[in-house]
């Protein structure tokens, strides 16, 4: 221990209450237990200053300012622990809501705050790398989403998915169009089995969940009839399969309705033609054993001389003549009766004659009208057939306006295109004379119409015909590689078109299809579709814009809205509901300037009313087109 200056021996064995180096002991004491207790209590902001001369009391008073200074420097320390770890938890906490501008402090002089720091630096990164991986993911999925929905609505075919529960998850543009509902009706809203008939539901129903239990239990492909929003049902072909990882299914719609109908065209050809085929086979068998039966009478009866016995034998022959005759018609329904001498017939010429000696059949309760072209038509036939064509066709007509009428004889040249071809396949392109016998009288419906060609098939009472006129008239058709058209409605009449190919025929001038195109807007008004879509479809490559209707009703509101923007209206002369004359009546009321022309299936003659054929070429409607619109007609 070092020596210390005090006579008595130091600081703690001094007596001497006056001693300099003992007269502030007590209150350097007292000041050491204040100091001690601030400590305590956490204020280290006081020090003692006094400098002493006795050793322990100064050891004592550096040693309490020593842990003064420690006690700070690790309350300063603390202090900036808690701060640090609290910003990394304001960071992260920022992080976790979604904002990634925030950024942990790595400036620390605590190191476990500073290595913090630059790991939840190094954390948010790679969590904003992946992020950035999530959203390019996320992209590419959406452009393959898009990509999937464009390919389903460019195929030309209608595609659904379908749930397990079997209501439409998705519906394509070409599905819309099928059933006449939007996107937004159909999707999670509306159940597959709301689009199909009742007769097939059940089968339907059961090929949908047996799919779901076992993909190869139900049939993949198969035909089914499809209603759409005004209940018109559709023949479609239905081809089905389940999605993998899924209990959803995809189908694919194909609307065969026209398909069906030209199949049906076919199969009634084909019918037609066996039945030529037996007609002719049964003919000719018939006139042999009636030659033996003609050439024995006619020999018996040279040979009797007893009139009661000779008037038999007469009866005999009589109706062996009438059996020919039959046998005759069912050579020429068979087209194996030879062509007789054919001759250039003008066709105006013929029929204006034709015409008056017709009068005096039909009756004076029925009107003639005859629809002639201005420039007369050669055309090369048999003037007997072209007569027995007329007559049966003429007859016909008469016998179903038994109460008057009005009878409409006419033809025209036209040129069957491929389009036409492609919906009545048994009509080859190329020019066609067109020979047209319409009435007004009770029509046909659908099963009548499909037999009215058969032999000794008719709707009139017995013996009041034989069922062979109109198969005589198909037969002689088919001899000139002709095809007959029949459109009837019950109640509104009958006609028949009979197509005449046009040999030899002089090429008319070409027309520029430049003088054909426009830019004005047409109002489209027709019941049938596909008439509809034909007739558009056309206008639109020739440059117009089409506004479509698709009864009386539609017409009319679409012309209230677009009467200053219509430029012209085509509009249907029969249709469902308001007919086409009483929609020009209306349209006339709202726009008296307002252009249109009647299309009817049939030749008409209205005062003044602007009309023309359904079986018009598109080339022939466009020219009127431009000729009304230029004000040439």
């Amino acid at each position: 221990m070092e020596q210390h200056p005090c006579p008595y021996g130091g600081f703690l064995a001094c007596k001497n209450t006056f001693c300099e180096y003992g007269q502030r002991l007590s209150e350097i004491l007292h000041l050491c237990s204040d100091i001690i207790e601030s400590i305590s209590k956490g204020d280290t902001s006081k020090k003692i200053d006094i400098k002493v001369q006795r050793y322990a009391v100064q050891r004592l008073i550096d040693s309490i300012n020593k842990l003064a200074k420690e006690v700070d420097d690790l309350i300063n320390l603390n202090h900036e622990l808690a701060v640090g770890i609290c910003e990394h938890f304001d960071v992260l906490r920022r992080l976790q809501e979604g904002d990634f501008s925030a950024e942990a402090s790595e400036e620390s002089k605590i190191e476990i705050v500073k290595m913090l720091g630059q790991l939840i630096n190094k954390q948010k990164e790679r969590f904003l790398d992946y992020i950035s991986k999530i959203k390019e993911q996320q992209e590419q999925i959406f452009h393959f989403y898009e990509q999937q929905n464009a390919i389903l609505s460019s195929v030309g075919v209608a595609i659904i998915v379908v749930e397990a529960d079997m209501t439409i998850e998705f519906a394509n543009s070409e599905f819309e169009d099928l059933t006449g509902y939007s996107k937004k009706e159909i999707e999670g809203k509306m159940k597959w089995t709301e689009f199909f008939s009742e007769e097939m539901l059940d089968k339907m129903i059961e090929y949908h969940n047996l799919r779901r239990i076992s993909p190869s239990l139900a049939p993949r492909q198969y035909e089914s009839k499809l209603k759409d929003r005004n209940g018109r049902i559709r023949e479609v072909l239905m081809n089905v399969a389940m999605i993998p990882y899924t209990k959803k299914s995809v189908a694919s719609i194909i609307d065969i309705s026209e398909r069906k109908k030209i199949q049906e065209q076919l199969i009634h050809s084909q019918k037609m033609e066996s039945l030529g085929m037996l007609s002719g086979r049964v003919a000719h068998e018939f006139n042999n054993i009636l030659t033996g039966i003609l050439g024995f009478a006619g020999l018996l009866h040279t040979k009797i001389e007893e009139p009661i016995l000779k008037n038999f034998v007469e009866k005999i022959i009589d109706a062996g003549e009438k059996a020919r005759d039959l046998a005759k018609k069912l050579l020429v329904f068979s087209r194996k009766e030879e062509i007789g001498v054919i001759q250039e017939i003008n066709i105006n010429k013929y029929l204006k004659n034709f015409s008056e000696f017709v009068k005096t059949i039909i009756g004076k309760d029925i009107e003639l009208k005859l629809h002639l072209p201005e420039e007369e038509v050669f055309y090369r036939i048999d003037p007997l057939h072209l007569e027995v064509i007329l007559m049966n066709l003429i007859t016909n007509a008469r016998d179903a306006m038994p109460e008057g009428g009005e009878l409409i004889i006419g033809f025209k040249e036209i040129s069957i295109d491929l389009e036409y071809h492609y919906t009545h396949p048994l009509v080859a392109p190329g020019d066609y004379v067109v020979l047209c016998i319409a009435d007004t009288g009770a029509g046909m419906d659908e099963e009548t119409k499909q037999r009215i060609f058969e032999p000794f098939f008719t709707t009139k009472p017995k013996g009041k015909g034989t069922g062979l006129g109109l198969s005589t008239v198909f037969g002689l058709v088919k001899q000139y590689n002709g095809h007959i058209h029949v459109y009837s409605e019950v109640g509104k009449g009958t006609t028949f078109k009979i197509y005449m190919p046009a040999k030899d025929k002089k090429i008319k001038p070409s027309i520029s299809p430049e003088t054909l195109k426009g830019a004005e807007t047409i109002l489209v008004v027709d019941d049938d579709e596909q008439t509809r879509d034909f007739i558009s479809s056309f206008l639109k490559d020739y440059g117009y814009n089409v506004y479509e209707a698709k009864n009386g009703k539609e017409a009319l509101e679409i012309f209230k809205k677009l009467n200053h923007e219509i430029a012209l209206s085509l509009i249907d002369l029969v249709m469902p509901g308001i007919s086409g004359i009483e929609v020009m009546r209306q349209i006339k009321t709202i726009n008296p300037e307002a252009k249109i022309v009647i299309m009817s299936g049939h030749p008409i003659d209205l005062k003044d009313v602007i009309s023309v054929e359904k079986t018009f070429a598109p080339e022939e409607i466009l020219l009127k087109i431009r000729n009304i619109l230029d004000e040439k007609e």
